[in-house]
Parts: C-alpha cells; structure tokens; sequence
C-alpha cells in the first residue's frame, strides 16, 4: 500500500514539474543529445536566462 501511495506521489509530483516548466532544461538536453551530438549544449544557468528572455520577447498566451 505504502509503495503505491509512493508511485502515486512521485507521478504527480512529475506532471506538477511538467505544468510549471521545470523539466524545460532536462527535456532540452534529450532533445540537444538527440540532434546535435557535435555541439556543446547549453549550461542550466545559459539555458533559463534564454528561456525567460524568449518569455519575455515573445509572451504568448501566459496569465502574467
């Protein structure tokens, strides 16, 4: 019971990740692994400054 009730919790705590864009950087670098090998993908840090200032440029539909 307890380690069902633990799967539960840990898959909603992932889609919860997923929701508010904190996997953004770990689906970036799958993507980055898959398509170009040769190249020296972004740090975490380079990569969310990009992110936000695309966020910023380009707001999209967003509530804030």
């Amino acid at each position: 019971m307890l380690t069902r009730l633990h799967r539960s919790v840990r898959s909603a705590w992932q889609i919860a990740r997923g929701v508010v864009g904190e996997t953004a950087y770990e689906r970036y670098l799958d993507h980055h692994r898959k398509h170009h090998p040769d190249q020296r993908p972004l740090d975490e840090r380079e990569f969310w400054r990009r992110h936000v200032d695309r966020g910023d440029t380009h707001p999209g539909s967003r509530c804030c």
